[in-house]
């Protein structure tokens, strides 16, 4: 009786280090999903065409006054009339409406020939108040057309933006490409 009894404890502890050597074991990650751009403010889902070329996460309390690249998508890589699409943020905590007003002074300092124009309200597809700016810069061969969408969250300064070569970049097509935007403000409990 006691070899029984002695069997079966050992076959229960077995069981219980099986048990426990399997929970230490981790469990991989899932690999984000390289359309996605999730954050606890706000969702970007890019179109199906564009490539993930990079993205990193920047903690609230790093993001500076100037604008960092969030993530960066390519549309038709490799080729004469590829497109970027392009999400970034920079530290904001003054009202959403000087948000827009703030972007167009960064663009005239950051780059040569900028020239703002077309500013059309308009909301994200939650609802967010944002503003669709047409951007042009450049000169020759190397001008570019930028449509950005551009809002604030409470905390953060967001332009959501594809940029390509004069001609080959609309209106229509741009608002196609960074439809898929959602935001609410930035949540006070989150880093």
């Amino acid at each position: 009786m006691t070899r029984i009894v002695t069997f079966a404890l050992t076959l229960a502890l077995l069981g219980l280090c099986s048990a426990a050597v399997r929970a230490q074991i981790p469990v991989p990650t899932p690999t984000p999903n390289p359309q996605v751009y999730t954050d606890p403010g706000m969702e970007y889902d890019a179109p199906p065409e564009a490539r993930l070329a990079g993205r990193h996460e920047i903690p609230l309390e790093q993001l500076g006054e100037d604008l960092q690249p969030i993530a960066i998508w390519v549309i038709d890589p490799g080729k004469e009339d590829a497109r970027v699409v392009q999400l970034q943020m920079e530290a904001f905590d003054g009202p959403p409406n000087q948000w827009e007003g703030q972007f167009e002074s960064q663009m005239h300092n950051q780059q040569d020939g900028v020239l703002i124009k077309n500013r059309t309200p308009m909301t994200l597809t939650n609802g967010m108040p944002a503003t669709l700016v047409e951007v042009t810069y450049g000169d020759g061969f190397d001008a570019k057309k930028m449509y950005a969408v551009v809002f604030a969250d409470g905390q953060r300064g967001i332009v959501l933006s594809e940029t390509g070569r004069i001609g080959e970049i609309t209106e229509q097509e741009a608002q196609r490409v960074l439809k898929n935007a959602k935001a609410v403000r930035y949540p006070s409990d989150q880093p």
